[in-house]
């Protein structure tokens, strides 16, 4: 059964890349992708990449490119036509990414068909994921609980600039002592996603009977969320936050599809076990939430 549940997730996988193929040309959204995945928008980035080795846009420029080395082989057309049907915007752009990718140019590789070939075969296949050693993963329960919740747009470096305001916020409402756990839900990939585009929600939990509308934030935007309510698949991270990323790519890459469960359509979020402030960043643990059920597909 845990075959059939993996299969699944490649399936889902193997369609977006099919359609893109099919649509070199069209300008596909996140979320036009993640209905022809059948997951939802907050898994779908996070598991094509950790499936494929690539992001969205990543597997699209790739499958532009290898159409294009297949034209190449045809002496008769100009480079720059084939840029256009490639479904780059303009003979530059194509340029560009074909050396960057392929470290020759177009009219280089023209003049070496061996090589062409040898390259075109590269650009046919997607990257794949990186191998990681098997973590520790552990099925988890969890009652449903309210945080307070301040949303940042930006670079993932802000983010401790986004928490320093609520901890601000908090100390002067009088809430700083009743801190009883620091969350955070990435709602974008920073690697799918522009930096300046990433949303993140930074999260207190203060305890239910603390809330967001009695308490007028001057300078952050404040909201009632609700965490958990379900299983999970838990993982630990311990080190520099940057490290959090190769952690839910395994979750979602290597543990899901040999695990015989299903993702939930629900955000996933991280608890951050420490005060960062209070220990050196090799020392900051964080638990990695992953929602998910039982698979439908192995029910009788």
């Amino acid at each position: 059964m845990k075959r059939q549940s993996g299969e699944r997730y490649f399936k889902c996988i193997d369609r977006v890349v099919n359609r893109l193929n099919e649509q070199l040309e069209a300008a596909l959204t996140l979320d036009d992708l993640a209905a022809i995945a059948g997951v939802s928008p907050f898994h779908f980035h996070r598991l094509f990449r950790a499936i494929t080795g690539e992001t969205p846009a990543g597997t699209l420029r790739r499958l532009r490119l290898a159409r294009a080395a297949a034209m190449l082989r045809n002496p008769g057309k100009a480079v720059t036509e084939i840029a256009f049907d490639a479904g780059f915007e303009s003979s530059q752009a194509f340029s560009k990414a074909f050396r960057r990718e392929t470290g020759y140019s177009a009219s280089e590789l023209r003049r070496d068909v061996a090589r062409l070939d040898e390259v075109a075969q590269l650009l046919a296949r997607p990257h794949g994921a990186p191998a990681m050693k098997p973590l520790e993963v552990r099925l988890v329960t969890v009652e449903p609980f309210k945080v307070i919740a301040t949303r940042h747009v930006g670079p993932p470096l802000e983010l401790f600039r986004a928490y320093g305001a609520l901890f601000e916020w908090a100390q002067n409402h009088g809430l700083a002592e009743s801190l009883r756990g620091i969350y955070g839900v990435a709602l974008d990939d920073p690697l799918s996603v522009p930096e300046r585009d990433c949303r993140f929600d930074c999260c207190f939990d203060f305890g239910a009977s603390a809330d967001a509308g009695q308490h007028a934030g001057q300078n952050v935007d404040l909201r009632n969320l609700v965490l958990g309510g379900g299983l999970y698949a838990v993982t630990r991270h311990t080190g520099p936050y940057e490290g959090l990323e190769d952690k839910s790519d395994y979750l979602y890459g290597a543990w899901l599809p040999e695990s015989g469960y299903a993702l939930r359509d629900a955000n996933g979020f991280n608890h951050y076990l420490q005060d960062p402030d209070a220990l050196p960043p090799e020392q900051w643990e964080t638990d990695i939430y992953l929602p998910v059920c039982e698979d439908p597909s192995r029910g009788g």
